[in-house]
């Protein structure tokens, strides 16, 4: 049974009260909502095989089954010892890749570990297993292990050790904490020298996988041997999206020259296009360059997600602003698919929890999309961040606008006016057709109106927004109305 942080946490709660909590407390105390409280309880006693070990009482709350928590624990041992196992390959497995192609004694690799000749041999084999998954090669020669292999495979599979869910690295996680102050000054100077060059920001998790890819790319170079590949160059279709986002590819290369003479190494001309892709993989905010264009794909990608979506929800979603903000989000998803980029989403689990008839519905769709598209499998951590999209749209469109029409006399071309907003709005609520005289003289029965469309000037502030259109409500109204709502 695998237990995420919000889960562990709540059991440890229980744990350390020792006595009946309600949701309400469990909720002050953790920070969430008494939903989020029931929807833990819930998933907890699911995945339990020991049954419930959350107890609920009706008026009285919540208690746990400590002696079945225990059971659980002493069954769960062995998942925990495997999953030692695991740490303990992954770090081995960074060594060698960062030290690639050269090699490392097999002592150095396990001695304080203080792991038997057995399960040094079981190691080996296994991570022989996992290098070969990149098309990596793993040689062992005279009591020393080495990693040979093309360099883009050894960043691919680096990157899906340091980010992947499944694969955490502890020992790694704590060197890149350790990585020298000169490092983290020039590192974080250069995620800002990319942010004022393309007038953008780079929010999470986009700035920590560059972040990383850099980070990975000049501890390769210190302690690996990185060969110029004079035999890479680049496809018709790669030099076709350099051209399509020729600002950021420009970018690029500034970059990996002052890494270069940071380094005081030459580096190979694959850099510029490596970090390239990171960037176009990317979510740049406000980035506006005529250069940088959503490719058609994109635009049917998007336009499929939001269509099968609407039929999931049972509400159209596909107004203009949503299907450009989930366009911004699909462009780069599709690069990171393309070049195996792996975004990690932390909040995954906590989306789950929240959202899980969302989550739902998003993953089967996303799984319609793989399919038509001919895409490689999208990951869960993708999902989460794709459901956040549609949760948004889905409230956006539950907050109903109160509309009040109000015209001179509130008859004949009001009731026009009425027909002609409903129309072009249908998710919006018009409360009534007035005159100004009436709505004047019962103002305070309208104080929660959120716009007044009008067909005279109103000479008075009246507390609430107000728009002045044409009685026949003309193509031109309808878009200033909108802007408006």
């Amino acid at each position: 049974m695998q237990l995420s942080k919000r889960e562990n946490y709540l059991i440890e709660i229980l744990m350390k009260n020792n006595m009946m909590l309600t949701a309400h407390q469990l909720a002050e105390i953790s920070s969430v909502s008494t939903k989020t409280i029931y929807r833990t309880v819930k998933k907890i006693n699911e995945e339990s095989a020991e049954g419930d070990i959350i107890i609920s009482e009706i008026g009285k709350g919540f208690r746990l089954d400590y002696d079945k928590y225990l059971h659980l624990n002493t069954e769960n041992k062995m998942t925990t010892k495997e999953k030692e196992s695991l740490v303990r390959r992954n770090n081995i497995i960074l060594k060698l890749l960062f030290k690639a192609p050269n090699s490392i004694r097999i002592n150095d690799l396990f001695s304080h570990y203080f792991v038997s000749e057995a399960v040094i041999f079981k190691d080996i084999k296994k991570i022989e297993s996992f290098v070969k998954n990149y098309y990596l090669k793993l040689h062992r020669k005279n009591g020393r292990l080495a990693v040979e292999g093309q360099e883009k495979d050894i960043r691919k599979a680096v990157n899906y050790l340091i980010e992947g869910k499944e694969l955490t690295d502890e020992t790694f996680r704590t060197d890149f904490q350790h990585i020298s102050a000169y490092d983290i000054d020039f590192l974080t100077s250069l995620l800002k020298d990319i942010e004022n060059q393309l007038g953008t920001a780079i929010s999470y998790p986009y700035n920590v996988n560059i972040f990383s890819h850099l980070y990975i790319l000049m501890k390769r170079n210190r302690e690996g041997s990185i060969e110029m590949q004079e035999d890479i160059s680049l496809d018709d279709e790669e030099d076709q999206l350099i051209k399509n986002h020729q600002t950021i590819f420009e970018v690029s290369k500034k970059v990996i020259n002052r890494v270069s003479n940071y380094l005081s190494s030459e580096l190979d001309e694959i850099e510029i296009f490596y970090l390239f892709n990171y960037l176009i993989s990317s979510r740049l905010e406000d980035f506006n360059d005529h250069s940088c264009k959503s490719n058609e794909k994109s635009k049917e990608v998007t336009s499929y997600l939001m269509e099968e979506m609407s039929k999931k929800l049972g509400t159209i979603i596909m107004e203009k602003e949503y299907k450009e903000d989930l366009l911004s989000h699909v462009t780069p998803l599709l690069y990171r698919l393309r070049n195996e980029i792996f975004i990690k989403n932390d909040l995954v689990q906590d989306i789950q929890l929240e959202y899980p008839e969302m989550f739902k519905a998003v993953e089967s769709v996303t799984r319609k999309v793989e399919k038509k598209f001919d895409l490689p499998q999208i990951s869960v951590d993708e999902i989460g961040f794709l459901v956040l999209y549609f949760v948004k749209y889905k409230e956006m469109r539950n907050i109903q606008k109160r509309v009040l029409i109000m015209c001179s006399s509130g008859v004949g071309t009001s009731e026009l006016l009425k027909v002609k907003v409903q129309k072009a709005f249908p998710e919006i609520e018009i409360v009534d057709v007035v005159s100004s005289k009436r709505f004047m003289k019962n103002i305070e029965n309208y104080q929660d109106i959120d716009l007044i469309l009008t067909t005279i000037h109103l000479n008075k502030d009246v507390g609430i927004p107000s728009l002045l259109v044409n009685a026949i409500f003309t193509k031109q109204d309808e878009e200033r109305t909108k802007n408006m709502l």
